[in-house]
Order: C-alpha cells, then structure tokens, then sequence
C-alpha cells in the first residue's frame, strides 16, 4: 500500500474554487489501483489543505502519474486556484 500526503496551499479568494475543483478528482476511482482519497482544510494553517491519496501499491501510483494525472488535472482546473 502507498500513502501519499499532498499540502496545497491556496489563498483566501481561492479557497472555494480550489475545494469545486477538488471534487472534480472523482475520476480517479477509474484508475488502477486507486483506493481512496479524504481531505480537508487545516485548523491551524488557514491557506492550507491536505490531501491523503492512498493506492495499492507504488507501480499502480507511478502508471497513474504517467498516464491519466495531467489529463484529470487539466479537466479539473485545480492549476488556477
């Protein structure tokens, strides 16, 4: 299993249009090895969220990277937030 922790930092006029964007990630319950993704903003860190990715196992992680993460990301417009 691999556990990937992801911190995003996003300013205050951002803060709704990154979460929007967030939720447009549904995508990637169609990619191999894929088990599940929570995340949420941080208490003490007010511009800062945090991603928990977890996969089955790193070669599953590495295909996703190379095959299907730039075009989930470019549909989600996460890049603008």
């Amino acid at each position: 299993m691999l556990m990937k922790w992801i911190k995003c930092q996003v300013n205050e006029e951002n803060k709704r249009s990154f979460s929007k964007a967030q939720e447009r990630w549904g995508e990637l319950r169609h990619c191999s090895g894929f088990m599940g993704q929570i995340g949420g903003w941080n208490r003490n860190e007010l511009y800062e969220a945090g991603i928990l990715s977890i996969w089955k196992d790193l070669q599953s992680y590495q295909s996703f990277m190379q095959n299907q993460h730039d075009e989930i990301f470019g549909k989600s417009d996460q890049g603008s937030t």
